[in-house]
């Protein structure tokens, strides 16, 4: 492939987000922020009107990001499990922004909520809310990325994650069989803000050091972490560089932004004579994208599963029990590409 100039990128990408999920906004439409809109819902009927269901709890959840499919498919099941139970579900969106946050934890304390399920977008902002809030009798569960906060201090009751390493791990191991030891070059998104993305970069980059045949260009982390400015970052890797072997984003929407910046900056991006486009989540975005051809593999994770777990050990707890399995649960990861995309196509 070689250098190609830079180009004025005004493209608008559709996809879905991140980190883990992956950490950042979901390049496709943002639908209208419902935050407001069931925080207020949550306070009129707080007004001393008794829930109805089991306990006649009200649990709330915050997820990273409103347009991210990973988060939305996170919410579903946690809404699906609250109300079999005939609870109120409070869903919140941060959206990637840690006073928003902020702000989602208030809002669901403000509402009187027994119970909070906690897809942080951020290892450490939420963590001196969470704490006042178990100091007040919450009983709050995190789950996607893994909080900075230790068993020991009994804030949370558990943290669920996906093996966000191993994630890495698949990624760089497709890499390596696909080069079948010819020399390649690599390109990675760097996301300090987010446990999750940066786990997933280290066991990509762990991987590729032990195979001795892969060159690391750049990593990179783009300011502000939008769709745009990711676009941006790859074009501005395409005019540096001859050739890139792989580009790593960390998340899908990532790796998608990158793929639409290099195809915009004239790079071919393909699993067969292209670029290679890594990725995690398992988004649907990225599953049109690899049935496309220009999108290599991505690590799934699932959601629904770390929503479970999360959800159910805050019941348990409200109801009285103890958690049977360890407070850090890790999910398992699942590879996928052209060989077994249409398994997870909706």
């Amino acid at each position: 492939m070689k250098k190609f100039s830079s180009i004025l990128l005004v493209a608008v990408m559709v996809c879905s987000l991140l980190v883990g999920c992956s950490g950042n906004a979901a390049p496709e439409e943002t639908k209208e922020n419902e935050v407001q809109q069931e925080t207020n819902v949550a306070q009129e009927e707080q007004s001393g009107e008794e829930q109805s269901g089991e306990g006649g709890y009200t649990i709330g959840c915050v997820i990273i990001n409103d347009a991210n499919t990973h988060c939305i498919a996170f919410a579903d099941k946690f809404k699906e499990i609250v109300e079999e139970k005939g609870d109120k579900a409070i869903v919140l969106a941060a959206n990637d922004d840690p006073e928003l946050l902020l702000q989602c934890i208030n809002d669901l304390m403000a509402a009187g909520v027994d119970g909070i399920v906690m897809e942080s977008p951020n290892a450490t902002a939420p963590v001196e809310a969470l704490r006042e809030a178990a100091e007040k009798g919450v009983v709050i569960s995190a789950a996607d990325v893994l909080l900075d906060i230790e068993e020991s201090e009994g804030v949370l009751v558990s943290q669920t994650v996906s093996d966000n390493y191993g994630a890495g791990v698949l990624c760089a191991n497709d890499l390596i069989k696909r080069l079948d030891g010819e020399a390649g070059t690599v390109c990675h998104i760097i996301y300090e803000e987010n446990e999750a993305v940066t786990t997933r970069v280290q066991g990509f980059l762990d991987t590729i050091e032990k195979a001795g045949n892969i060159e690391v260009l750049e990593g990179a982390q783009p300011t502000p972490v939008t769709q745009e400015a990711e676009m941006a970052l790859a074009d501005s890797w395409a005019s540096k560089y001859d050739e890139i072997t792989a580009v790593f984003g960390g998340g899908g929407p990532i790796a998608i932004a990158f793929m639409r910046g290099l195809e915009a900056a004239g790079v071919t991006c393909s699993p067969d004579g292209g670029t290679y486009i890594y990725g995690v989540d398992g988004s649907q975005d990225e599953y049109a994208c690899i049935l496309d051809g220009d999108y290599t593999g991505t690590a799934r994770q699932q959601p629904d599963e770390l929503a479970r777990i999360a959800t159910e050990d805050v019941y348990t707890v409200l109801g009285g029990g103890e958690i049977d399995h360890d407070w850090l649960t890790y999910v398992d990861v699942i590879y996928v590409d052209i060989e077994n995309v249409n398994d997870y196509v909706e």
